[in-house]
């Protein structure tokens, strides 16, 4: 096989009909490259290995290999242990529970001939669940979405040079949520540019329910204090103080109970998030 040029990356947590369908569209790339798929199973069950081996089989026009990242039950590991594993001097991560246009890795890569990092664009309305259209802001507004007026790139649909990714030491496993925005923020303070791929385009999967997404949004709370907290904004310094708890700020196409709910519940995270970091540096200091 020719060496890879670009690498694409999945996190791999369960074997099921989504993943398949997944992978059905990663076999209809134009890409015209020679390119690898690295599927990083996170789950221990050998009853995972054999069905992502068989999803695998019955797609022999893949250049896929399974590497095992189940000593860590995190996307984030998941994704380090399958840029490790990668050989392509091109990294492109999506999820297994959504689905790529044709010309995604095309686009991607021509995106990465121009910029160190990109992100491409997730399509909402396919995949939309009925009734949901409207609970959450969109994940690619026209852009790279933003955390306090810092752009970000999204683990589900974006593409980065493996010298980046190594500078910046890939993904931060302690972040309980949050870990794109840390992984990008990164990049932004190494002087590693970044741009969006609007023609890069994955449709984008949703959690059903009105509880997942309020526990999802909780922890993504309790994740930008950690951020805040130990890194600081590009540019800034690490802070504890009331100034983290200042709201994103992002735009939504319709204001109803959902959206304080969804609000409230990064709220609360952001607090909790807050008081654990200051409880964290009070036992570190020295008595």
């Amino acid at each position: 096989m020719t060496a890879p040029e670009v690498s694409v990356i999945i996190p791999v947590g369960r074997v099921d009909d989504d993943l398949g369908a997944m992978l059905d569209t990663l076999v209809a790339q134009t890409y015209a490259g020679s390119w690898e798929l690295i599927c990083s199973l996170n789950s221990p069950d050998p009853v995972e290995r054999v069905a992502l081996e068989g999803l695998l089989a019955a797609r022999p026009t893949l250049v896929a290999r399974i590497v095992d990242s189940s000593d860590l039950r995190s996307a984030s590991h998941a994704r380090n242990i399958g840029a490790a594993a990668a050989t392509g001097p091109l990294l492109a991560f999506c999820d297994g529970d959504d689905l790529a246009e044709p010309n995604w890795l095309e686009e991607m890569v021509a995106a990465l001939g121009q910029s160190g990092a990109v992100g491409g664009h997730l399509e909402e309305t396919l995949l939309a669940i009925p009734g949901q259209e409207t609970w959450r802001p969109e994940a690619t507004p026209g852009g790279l979405p933003a955390f306090l007026g810092h752009p970000f790139l999204v683990t589900a649909n974006m593409g980065v040079h493996r010298d980046a990714f190594e500078t910046v030491g890939g993904f931060d496993t302690t972040l309980i949520r949050g870990e794109d925005v840390a992984f990008s923020w990164d990049l932004t303070s190494n002087g590693v540019a970044m741009t969006y791929a609007p023609k890069a385009v994955i449709h984008y999967r949703h959690r059903k329910g009105l509880w997942p997404m309020m526990r999802q949004h909780y922890l993504y709370g309790r994740g930008f204090s950690q951020i805040l907290a130990r890194r600081g904004v590009p540019g800034g310094e690490g802070n504890t103080g009331l100034r983290s708890l200042k709201p994103n700020g992002q735009s939504v196409s319709h204001i109803g109970p959902v959206y304080f709910l969804r609000r409230g519940s990064i709220a609360v995270g952001r607090v909790v998030g807050l008081i654990s970091e200051r409880a964290v540096l009070r036992r570190q200091r020295p008595h």
